[in-house]
């Protein structure tokens, strides 16, 4: 796996809940569009989702791997986590290195907020449609929102709000920055 590192069974398990949730993305958007022109039975779910399942489980190895990549391979995206679960970074560990990693972990709560919003509203509005999809999709529909908005509840937001303290705190160790100091008119050199 170029550029992600040796990926242990912990990253082979993410792999494969990756390929998992794509997975169920694939069926249902599929379903919800085919269901525009056929009516949802269980060979619709089969005939369609089977395809779309493969496709969306694929495009989810692709997501983690590339995210693995984005954060300077598998090791280093493990040892950030590692960090965000201890609530401290090693010594010796620049903060050229943890400063950005942190922050783009706590950057995350913004995202899962975004999908708990989204969920909510998905949600609603796949159950005031339950009537034209069925209850087969209505279902898939629900599980999905319902699941998407729970692992941001229980998982997403929690790790951002863990890596802002810590960064936070790690971060008033630091010396601060110089100031530069008042510059007199005509001091400057041009």
């Amino acid at each position: 796996m170029d550029r992600v590192g040796v990926v242990d069974e912990a990253g082979r398990l993410r792999l494969l809940g990756s390929a998992v949730a794509g997975a169920a993305f694939g069926v249902v958007l599929a379903v919800l569009v085919a269901s525009s022109w056929a009516t949802t039975t269980t060979g619709l779910v089969v005939g369609v989702g089977v395809p779309a399942a493969v496709l969306g489980g694929a495009v989810g190895v692709w997501t983690q791997l590339r995210s693995w990549r984005a954060a300077g391979g598998y090791e280093h995206a493990v040892a950030v986590q590692r960090w965000v679960a201890e609530g401290r970074v090693p010594l010796g560990v620049p903060a050229e290195e943890w400063v950005p990693a942190l922050q783009a972990q706590a950057d995350r709560e913004g995202a899962g907020w975004g999908k708990v919003v989204l969920c909510v509203l998905w949600t609603a509005m796949t159950l005031s449609m339950a009537d034209q999809h069925g209850p087969v999709l209505t279902t898939l529909l629900a599980a999905l929102w319902i699941g998407m908005g729970t692992w941001s509840v229980a998982w997403v937001i929690p790790r951002a709000r863990a890596a802002r303290a810590l960064l936070q705190r790690a971060g008033a160790a630091l010396p601060g920055p110089v100031e530069p100091g008042p510059v007199e008119p005509g001091s400057v050199d041009r």
